[in-house]
């Protein structure tokens, strides 16, 4: 009798283990190159601790070890979709800076990503920082982890689920983040179109100057100092884009 309450915490425990363990995986805070695998691991088997703690601490065991790793795969789907969704934080933030580098002539101008191990371009990553500083300032990876914690109360752990909300919210999320990136790289956009316009004018009002001279050099500079300038006016945008962000993903585990 010891022995079958004993199998039945350790299944809901293992459960528990794979749903933050796959949350873990693809939230990128919590980074994802081989140098910090133990350091995940072990966040993961405190959280999965905690939330197994507080939680369902016994799931009757499946007859099989394939009907345990259909439940697992269950666990797993509801962790990646929670952590992807949550993400487009910082994703988001790489698009704009896409898109901003490949106005100011930066497009080619790229570096390993430590966070990713992959390269991208320098203002990607300097908005992706940024973005990591402000979630860590005002709280909202403690907003993160009480979504995580939802999703327990919303998807009980070894129980079947409804996918639809979470398949249609991340189809809302996905969609919002690149309008919302978009939107971010939209004054910085217009300020250097207006700038080709006034180039343009320059050049046919002046026939003889050479606008290659410092048409290139005068973009750059210009573009670095309205970037420095909306990063501090645009924060409170992305506050509030995060927050947004944030409901969103709590309403793809409705209660």
């Amino acid at each position: 009798m010891d022995l079958a309450l004993l199998l039945d915490h350790t299944t809901s425990l293992f459960l528990h283990v794979v749903r933050v363990g796959a949350f873990v995986a693809v939230v990128q805070i919590f980074g994802r190159q081989a140098d910090s695998i133990m350091l995940r691991l072990a966040l993961t088997v405190s959280l999965a601790a905690v939330f197994w703690w507080v939680g369902d601490q016994t799931v009757a065991p499946p007859p099989s070890l394939f009907a345990l790793g259909v439940m697992a795969v269950r666990e797993a789907v509801v962790g990646f979709a929670l952590g992807f969704a949550l993400s487009l934080l910082t994703t988001l933030l790489v698009s704009a800076g896409e898109i901003v580098s490949m106005e100011m002539g930066f497009s080619m101008a790229r570096t390993m990503n430590p966070e990713s191990g992959a390269d991208a371009t320098v203002v990607s990553q300097l908005l992706q920082v940024l973005g990591f500083l402000l979630i860590l300032h005002h709280d909202l990876h403690h907003e993160v982890l009480r979504v995580l914690e939802q999703t327990f109360h919303a998807c009980p752990v070894g129980q079947p689920f409804d996918i639809t909300p979470i398949w249609h919210g991340i189809a809302a999320l996905v969609a919002g983040s690149v309008t919302i990136a978009l939107q971010y790289a939209l004054p910085l956009l217009a300020i250097m179109f207006l700038l080709s316009l006034g180039m343009v004018l320059l050049g046919r009002a002046v026939p003889a100057i050479n606008l290659m001279e410092f048409g290139f050099a005068l973009r750059v500079l210009l573009a670095l100092f309205v970037v420095a300038v909306f990063v501090v006016e645009g924060a409170p945008f992305l506050i509030q884009t995060f927050r947004a962000l944030i409901d969103g993903a709590r309403e793809m585990f409705p209660v």
